[in-house]
Parts: C-alpha cells; structure tokens; sequence
C-alpha cells in the first residue's frame, strides 16, 4: 500500500503529462514484476527499477518503457501491457538472459509475447472449454514469425491502427517497394492483405521486388490465411 501511494504521488509531484503518465504506469508494472521474479544486485536493481527519488522520466526505465508505447500504438490496450511484461520478463529468465528496461523495446520482445500469448490464450480456451483461437501448430514458425514482425512494424509506421488511406500513401510514395525487399514487411502479407490488393496488381509489384508471386502462394496454407485474417482484421472492415 505504502508503494502504491508513492508511485502514485509521484504523477502529481513531477507534474507528469497524461502521455507521461501512461509511460509511468508502463514503468511501475515492471518495476513490480521484476522485483517479483527476480533476486538481484543492488546495480540490477538500479538499473531495473524506477528511483525512489528524484524525477522518474530520467530513468532508463521509463525512457524505455515511453520507447515501448510508441512502438506499441493501436497494438496493446493499456491492460495489455501487464501480460506483456509478464511473458517477457519470464522468458528471459527462463533462458537466464540478461534482463533490461530495453529488454521489452524492439522485434525480439514483440516476438517473445507473440510466442508467449499463443501459449497462454490456448491454455485460458482449454480451462474455459471454449474455442482456440486460430491455430499456427502445422505451420512454419518463420511464417508466423514474419507475420507478427509486419503488423508491428506497420502500426508503428501509421502511429496506430493502419487504415487503407495511410497503407496507400505509404505504397504511392514507394516505401512498401523499399521495405518488402529490405525484410521490413514479408511477402506473405503482400500476397494475403485486401488492403494491398486493392493498391497494387500483385505480379507486377512482386516482380519489382524480385521475389515469386506462385512460390508464397504454395506456401500459404488454410491455417496461415486464419491466422492472418485473425491479426489483420482491420483491413476487413
């Protein structure tokens, strides 16, 4: 209780933004399940954790963590951000990785809570007897990978949830050309998006890229065009 009330009258006494604020509370459930999960140093603890005093938006904590909002935009509701704390922090620590504020920022943690959700909401469907969402148990981790990696890099480029007016600007100026042959976006998305469909003749553009329209294709099974649909609903609507 007495912690709460001291994360809490930090908001009014470094004056925090409502963005800030959103950042800090990002901060404060790490802090809570780091020192939950792990026995550390004292430097471990400095670096993981938010000052007891002086101004939190100095701390690589919370400069990470306003890292992640941004990253995470559109992608992760506020209740989201516990899970997602949650599974990476256990990650790392099952693979006794190094653990750091910057841990939770960039592909590889988007991956590690992709991974982990699958995992988690397949367990909560089975306890509640109800239907799993789509399943990814026959299809190529790489794929799905691929997948995962395009939404997030997608709704960081439109701040937020993609509609078709950005994705086409985006495709007008020439980015999806750049970001389809640098890896950026995967080729599966290009072949499975409505919304790319309605921008560009597929062959054409996969010819510009160099890569095979009919090889993805084969490639492409019921199970990913669930999946797909699944985590790209908005393009549907």
């Amino acid at each position: 209780m007495e912690s709460d009330l001291n994360y809490n009258s930090a908001i009014f006494e470094w004056n925090l933004t409502q963005d800030e604020i959103e950042a800090y509370k990002i901060a404060v459930i790490y802090d809570r399940e780091y020192r939950k999960s792990f026995i550390c140093d004292g430097e471990s603890i400095r670096r993981n954790t938010l000052p007891k005093r002086g101004d939190p938006r100095k701390s690589s904590l919370f400069k990470h963590c306003w890292k992640l909002r941004r990253e995470t935009r559109g992608l992760l509701e506020n209740d989201d951000y516990l899970l997602y704390i949650q599974a990476n922090l256990h990650i790392l620590k099952v693979h006794n990785a190094y653990v750091a504020p910057n841990s939770i920022c960039g592909d590889k943690a988007w991956i590690r809570y992709r991974v982990w959700k699958r995992h988690y909401d397949k367990k909560k469907c089975e306890l509640a007897s109800v239907l799993a969402p789509p399943s990814v148990s026959t299809t190529n981790p790489k794929i799905i990978l691929e997948i995962d990696r395009t939404k997030k890099f997608l709704f960081e480029r439109c701040e937020g949830r993609p509609t078709y007016d950005k994705l086409n600007e985006f495709y007008l100026k020439g980015f999806f050309r750049l970001w389809v042959m640098s890896g950026k976006v995967s080729q599966y998305y290009v072949v499975l998006s409505p919304c790319f469909a309605k921008m560009s003749i597929l062959k054409e553009f996969a010819d510009k890229c160099g890569f095979s329209l009919e090889v993805i294709e084969e490639k492409i099974t019921e199970e990913i065009r669930c999946y797909f649909k699944s985590e790209f609903e908005h393009e549907w609507i």
